[in-house]
């Protein structure tokens, strides 16, 4: 089954999946930009709704505990736009944490993701379905990221749960070799934002684990331009790891939203599916990362 904030429903339920959004999100009690948050049903509602009328039917929305998630907000908008929404269980950036992780035990971080998995977040009966977006800094785990981590190792091996990252180059190995110390699925690891890398033989490294790649800040072209991102895709597919390749755009403050001028949560289905297409991949290739392997990622007994 794959828990959803409404129900838990079967894999072949969800259909067309982005890996890596925010609908309800707060970055801007770090970053103090007054631009880095989501904090309204009624303004993601229609950007949501954009995206659904280019046929996408579920998203993985990965904003942690220290990111404003909000559970009640998330099945009100799942509700209100059909949308399928699996919430996640986490932390983010040392930056975001708060006190007490800085001096728990990775067992102790633990406790929460499964308590939030297997009874409900906060004092709902609503489940997360997925332990993300678990951050490490860009050049090196700080602070209490490597327990969070580790604590992410734990409650998967516990419940079966995947484990979503947000991850650069140089913390992308040790990640994975964390994960898989803890007794983790690689099968159920998503490295993510490995999009924002223009070098296959470096996907190549990290897919040999077995582990699952996110190319999910699609459309954020100042960081790589898609034709970059179709392209290693590609590459990825036609050295045979297709099976293991995920999309998603990954937004996380209003300024992308179409009503700002911008594409929003459209850029997969408007830029990234064509351009596949445009140099030689087949529809059935592209639907496999689009709706095969979340939802075999996703998929769990629930332990």
């Amino acid at each position: 089954m794959i828990r959803t904030v409404t129900n838990d429903i079967e894999k072949e339920e969800l259909g067309i999946t982005m890996c890596h959004e925010h609908f309800i999100v707060d970055l801007d009690r770090v970053r103090h930009d007054g631009i880095s948050k989501i904090e309204t049903v009624e303004e993601v509602e229609p950007e949501i709704q954009q995206m659904m009328a280019l046929g996408v039917q579920a998203a993985v929305e990965v904003s942690t505990i220290d990111l404003g998630r909000d559970i009640r907000k998330l099945k009100q908008i799942s509700q209100d736009t059909g949308l399928t929404i699996i919430a996640a269980t986490g932390f983010y950036l040392t930056q975001y944490h708060p006190e007490w992780v800085k001096e728990a035990a990775p067992e102790q971080i633990a406790q929460v993701y499964v308590r939030e998995l297997t009874e409900g977040i906060d004092d709902t009966k609503i489940k997360a379905g997925i332990i993300a977006e678990i951050a490490s800094s860009p050049d090196r785990f700080e602070g209490a990221e490597k327990k969070i981590l580790q604590a992410a190792g734990i409650a998967s091996r516990l419940t079966g749960a995947a484990v979503s990252t947000h991850t650069s180059r140089f913390t992308a190995v040790e990640t994975i070799e964390t994960l898989l110390a803890e007794g983790v699925d690689p099968d159920k690891i998503i490295i993510g934002h490995q999009d924002l890398i223009d070098d296959s033989a470096y996907h190549a490294l990290l897919l040999e684990y077995g582990v699952n790649i996110a190319f999910d800040t699609c459309g954020k072209k100042a960081y790589m331009p898609d034709e970059t991102r179709a392209r290693n895709a590609l590459k990825i597919i036609e050295a045979g790891y297709g099976d293991h390749l995920l999309f998603s755009n990954d937004i996380s403050r209003r300024t992308y939203f179409t009503s700002h001028g911008k594409a929003g949560y459209l850029s997969v289905m408007k830029e990234i599916v064509p351009l596949l297409k445009q140099i030689g991949a087949k529809e059935e290739q592209i639907r496999r990362c689009l709706v095969d392997n979340p939802a075999r990622i996703l998929d769990n007994e629930w332990r």
